[in-house]
């Protein structure tokens, strides 16, 4: 009896040990599976959030260009912002054309503002360089003088960028392309007449007088079939160049008054009064009236023409005599000109601001120029690399290496037009009644005068 007693006492406990072992296997199953089953749910939303992190990575930001719809300039801008577009990929950005229709720049600035009143904007755009003072003053850019850090000036012709969209030390935009003043000569004419070339050292240019002297023995005939040594436009912005290098001021003294009846200023203007008055060895408004000066020098009736590289595409097809280009005639050896420079810009309220940069370095890089160039859109590039690269094609191959340098060249010694919010208007009055000394009804120096009092009524006005 004792003996089964212990039997089954034995028995029991070898059957609750069993049970135990049991309940602990089915318990340790049972975690594992909620573990599995937790970590199987872990794996599927870390999937999902992966997959969902990629679609909204690979989807790029898209920025809104806007531009000026001009029908003949469009492919020129297409292809640049094309080749931005390829520099972007890996950034995920995206830069999507804005034509804006406008028959001129002060409507298309109208559409631009309204749009962004209206929160529609675009996130960066192109700009007449007559208009970044307004739209520097109102607010309408963000400045981006810390943004141009990041590039490397050396590989830009760099005095572009000091540009009306340079104010106070302070940049608001970025060139997109630039014109300015060379000085082009009709070689045969100079070879006739036994007379050494202009000088295409940007350092030390031809002087005044040297000008004046060779145009007088250039200038030969009467009426319609007189040849004429000089022609350059007296206007507000190249009497500001050739005075600077005389030592004067560019339009503006440092406070802001108008610094055009300067002795530096007045005697540009007898320069120009001596040659129209005294020796007629410049076309008058009569004469320009029928043939306009650039035609008169290409038809080989002007000997040396200062004008805007805009006009070089006609002068590079010229035939039936040897051009040559120069420096813009100089005070005091080194020669400077007048440059005329739209801007790229981001405007203020976009909400990509920083990608916006991005977009506006990819645009101006050498590939966005190598793809603008060719196209003769928007004027020469400001991307040494593309110009030198180009110069030929750009240029032209008829034209001799020191014609080349020299135009070139001009792009160093550049002079930003002093624009402000009434320049343009002032600068319209001023032409109006230029034909009155130009024609001799008053003096240089009284027309001098004058433009002076109209400039500082203009800003007293502003």
């Amino acid at each position: 009896m004792q003996t089964f007693k212990k039997f089954l006492l034995g028995f029991l406990l070898t059957a609750m040990i069993f049970s135990l072992m049991a309940c602990g296997q089915n318990k340790a199953v049972t975690d594992n599976s909620s573990a599995n089953n937790e970590k199987a749910a872990a794996q599927t939303d870390e999937a999902k959030n992966k997959d969902n992190t990629t679609a909204e990575d690979t989807k790029p930001v898209e920025l809104k260009f806007a531009m000026i719809a001009f029908a003949n300039e469009i492919p020129g801008w297409t292809a640049m912002i094309d080749a931005a577009n390829k520099k972007l990929e890996d950034q995920k950005i995206k830069i999507s054309i804005q034509k804006i229709p406008a028959q001129n720049w002060p409507e298309y600035y109208q559409k631009v503002i309204t749009q962004m009143a209206a929160g529609e904007g675009a996130d960066i755009g192109r700009i007449a360089e007559s208009f970044m003072p307004q739209v520097i003053q109102k607010g309408q850019v963000v400045e981006l003088t810390e943004y141009l850090k990041d590039i490397n000036m050396a590989d830009y012709f760099d005095a572009t960028f000091k540009n009306a969209g340079y104010q106070n030390g302070k940049y608001y935009g970025v060139p997109s392309g630039v014109y300015y003043m060379v000085m082009y000569y009709n070689k045969d004419m100079f070879d006739a007449a036994n007379l050494p070339y202009p000088s295409s050292d940007w350092n030390n240019a031809i002087s005044f007088e040297q000008v004046r002297e060779y145009a007088k023995k250039l200038t030969k005939g009467e009426g319609a079939n007189k040849t004429f040594g000089f022609y350059a436009g007296p206007y507000m912005a190249y009497i500001g160049m050739y005075s600077v290098s005389l030592g004067g001021k560019n339009v503006f003294n440092d406070d802001g008054t108008c610094a055009l009846g300067s002795p530096e200023s007045k005697q540009v203007y007898k320069w120009f009064d001596d040659m129209l008055r005294v020796d007629k060895s410049m076309p008058r408004p009569t004469d320009t009236k029928v043939m306009s000066a650039t035609d008169m020098f290409t038809s080989g009736r002007i000997a040396m023409i200062v004008d805007g590289t805009w006009s070089h595409s006609a002068i590079k097809d010229i035939k039936n005599f040897r051009v040559g280009v120069a420096a813009v005639p100089a005070g005091n050896g080194k020669a400077y000109s007048s440059m005329f420079v739209d801007n790229f810009v981001i405007f203020k309220g976009t909400k990509h601001e920083e990608k916006a940069w991005e977009a506006i370095k990819a645009i101006i890089s050498k590939e966005g120029f190598d793809a603008l160039a060719p196209t003769g859109v928007g004027g020469l590039p400001i991307v040494r690399s593309t110009m030198e690269n180009l110069k030929d094609e750009m240029i032209g191959t008829q034209f001799e290496e020191s014609d080349k340098r020299a135009f070139i060249d001009g792009l160093d010694n550049t002079l930003a037009v002093p624009y402000n919010e009434n320049y343009q208007e002032i600068d319209q009055m001023i032409n109006a009644v230029m034909d009155e000394w130009l024609m001799g009804k008053v003096t240089s120096d009284e027309f001098a005068d004058k433009v002076v009092d109209f400039v500082n009524e203009g800003m007293q006005a502003k």
